[in-house]
C-alpha cells in the first residue's frame, strides 16, 4: 500500500472506567482502513504522555489521545513545545472529559474515532498559565481540588458521582480567597469563594451563560468570579444563580479578557484541567489564540453539544 499517512495512538489504559482499552483492536481497524498506518502507545506512567509527544509527535501526520480532561491537557501542553506539531484528534475515556465535551466529541469509542477520519481541523485557543499550559480551565478556591483529590478507584466505580461525593464531604467549609485580579487592565479586588478562567461551554456540567458569547478559538477567556457569602445560609442563592444562570454582581462576576494577572497575599492552590496546577502568590494567564489544531465537528462544537 502506498501513501499511508503516519498516526500515533496514545491512550491511558487507567482513565475513567478503562472502556477504550477492550475497543483498541476496532479502532486501529478504523483507522487503518482511513488510510493511516498506527503506532499505538499504551502510557505506563505520569508524564509519560508529554514525553512521548515532544520525542516522537512531529514525526507523525496526526496525533490521537485517548484518555480524560488531565491526558489531553498532558497532550496539548507537549504539543507547544512541538516544532512541526500534527493535528490532534480525540477520544474521550475519561471520567468527566469537559473539554472534549465543548468541542462536541462524543464519549461512544466508535463515533469519536469516526470524527477523527472525517471531521475538519480547526484552530483553538490554549491557555498559557506562567510556564504551563491549560485547554478549557484554570481554577482556584473552593471545590476546584476535587478532581485530582478524588482517588482514581473511586472515579472508576462510581464516575461524575464520585465528584459530587467528595464535593459533599467539603460542603460545610469555607475559607476566603482574599487576592486582586486585573483582567485586560480592569481591576477587581475582594475576598473570594471560587475563581474560574474557562475555555469551554461548561465546567463540570454547568453550562457558561449563553450571554457570555463562548467561543473556544476568539482569543477570550471567560471569567467567573464568586464573592465569599458571609454566612453558608447564602450558598443556595449561588447555587439557583448558577442554575437559573442570573448574574448579580454582588454576588458573581462574569468577565471576558485576554489576559489575566492575579495577586494574593499568601499562596493559593490552583487545579488546570483537573489537575493540581501548584500554589502560586502571582499568576499570570495569557490567551494564545488558536495555538492548537484540534481535529473536530465545528457545528455540533458551536452547537455546545
Amino acid at each position: 500500500m502506498k501513501n499511508l499517512k503516519k498516526m500515533l495512538l496514545i491512550f491511558n489504559p487507567h482513565a475513567g472506567t478503562q472502556k477504550f482499552p477492550p475497543q483498541l483492536f476496532d479502532v486501529v481497524d478504523r483507522f487503518n482502513a482511513a488510510g493511516y498506518l498506527v503506532t499505538a502507545y499504551a502510557s505506563q506512567q505520569v508524564g509519560d504522555v508529554s514525553t512521548m509527544i515532544t520525542e516522537y509527535a512531529s514525526g507523525y501526520d496526526c496525533l490521537v489521545c485517548s484518555g480524560g480532561d488531565g491526558t489531553i491537557a498532558e497532550a496539548v501542553g507537549a504539543l507547544m513545545n512541538v516544532e512541526k506539531p500534527p493535528r490532534l484528534g480525540i477520544i474521550p475515556s475519561g471520567t468527566v472529559n469537559d473539554f472534549s465535551a465543548s468541542l462536541g466529541i462524543p464519549t461512544d469509542i466508535m463515533a469519536a474515532a469516526d470524527i477523527i477520519v472525517s471531521a475538519g481541523s480547526h484552530l483553538i485557543d490554549i491557555g498559557r498559565f506562567g510556564s504551563a499550559y491549560f485547554t478549557y480551565v484554570a481554577a482556584f478556591g473552593k471545590f476546584t481540588d476535587v478532581p485530582y483529590t478524588t482517588p482514581q478507584s473511586v472515579k472508576n466505580i462510581f464516575g461524575k458521582l464520585a465528584y459530587f461525593l467528595e464535593g459533599v464531604k467539603q460542603a460545610g467549609t469555607m475559607e476566603a480567597v482574599r487576592c486582586d485580579f486585573v483582567l485586560d487592565g480592569e481591576r477587581i479586588s475582594g475576598d473570594f469563594l471560587l475563581g474560574i478562567v474557562a475555555n469551554a461551554h461548561s465546567i463540570a456540567g454547568y453550562k457558561l451563560p449563553q450571554e457570555m458569547d463562548v467561543q473556544i478559538d476568539d482569543g477570550y477567556f471567560e471569567v467567573i468570579l464568586i464573592h465569599m457569602p458571609s454566612s453558608l445560609l447564602e450558598i443556595p442563592k449561588i447555587l439557583s444563580m448558577l442554575v437559573t444562570q442570573e448574574i448579580k454582581e454582588d454576588v458573581m462576576i462574569f468577565r471576558k479578557a485576554r489576559s489575566i494577572e492575579i495577586s494574593a497575599e499568601y499562596p493559593i492552590a490552583w487545579t488546570l484541567d483537573g489537575d493540581y496546577g501548584g500554589e502560586h502568590t502571582y499568576v499570570f494567564i495569557e490567551n494564545l489564540n488558536q495555538a492548537a489544531t484540534v481535529i473536530y465537528d465545528y457545528t455540533s462544537q458551536a452547537e455546545g453539544i
